[in-house]
């Protein structure tokens, strides 16, 4: 067998390992002004999801299209998450600096909502990816979401932060580390996603009956790209 044969199982990793590089090059480029951090990141998403949904286009024109449509929703929500996460930064040193009435209460609080912060932070883009919605309906989703597929949402969470883990013990392969983060993180995040996602996304040979019964009192809307929940209609946590 000619494993350089176009086609052959190690001819299609390559190409695919190719695209990842690429993809992390661009990706991290459109990251540098920091605010656009939105923008990239949901990209990033919608690329890896046409990857693992076996699309056929062009890495380049995938990202750019997401970059595009995605770009005021994706750095609003960016913008909210760097908010959360300099307050609750504030509140950590606060609480470690000053000697509190409370504070074992105060310390579960916060690691409670930091966990829920944690969470709904890791879902955000790729909803914001996959499904059309308000700013806040996306956020609202990404909790019920997380929630209702927790074991799913601790493996990503496992797959999200174990490269922190590894360079902890390993500082020299830091640098790599990071730019495989980049792409290679929300590659094996979206193989997870893509099994919730489904769940909420109709089959094509029923998508008319979807449209004739609504979605969670909502629509489906077909696009050029993937189906998409209608603005403004949220998941209902009892489907």
């Amino acid at each position: 067998m000619n494993i350089f044969r176009i086609g052959s199982p190690f001819m299609v990793f390559m190409s695919k390992l190719v695209d990842i590089l690429f993809l992390g090059i661009i990706a991290l480029v459109c990251c540098l002004p920091i605010v656009t951090v939105g923008a990239s990141v949901t990209a990033v998403y919608y690329t890896v999801l046409k990857m693992v949904r076996r699309k056929e286009g062009s890495v380049y024109r995938f990202f750019f299209k997401a970059f595009k449509e995605n770009f005021w929703k994706s750095t609003v929500l960016w913008l909210i998450m760097a908010a959360v996460i300099t307050v609750m930064y504030a509140d950590y040193t606060l609480l470690m600096s000053r000697d509190m009435a409370y504070e074992s209460v105060l310390w579960i609080g916060l690691v409670v909502m930091s966990i829920l912060a944690v969470m709904v932070g890791t879902y955000v883009f790729p909803m914001q990816a996959q499904f059309e919605n308000t700013i806040f309906g996306t956020i609202k989703n990404s909790f019920i979401l997380s929630i209702m597929n927790l074991p799913r949402t601790i493996l990503i969470l496992l797959v999200k932060f174990c490269p922190i883990f590894v360079a902890f013990f390993y500082p020299e392969a830091m640098y790599i580390l990071a730019f495989f983060c980049i792409v290679g993180i929300p590659y094996m995040e979206m193989e997870l996603f893509v099994k919730i996602f489904d769940k909420y996304i109709p089959d094509e040979d029923t998508d008319d009956e979807a449209e004739d019964e609504g979605f969670d009192d909502g629509e489906w809307v077909e696009t050029t790209a993937t189906p998409v929940l209608a603005t403004g209609n949220d998941l209902d946590p009892e489907e």
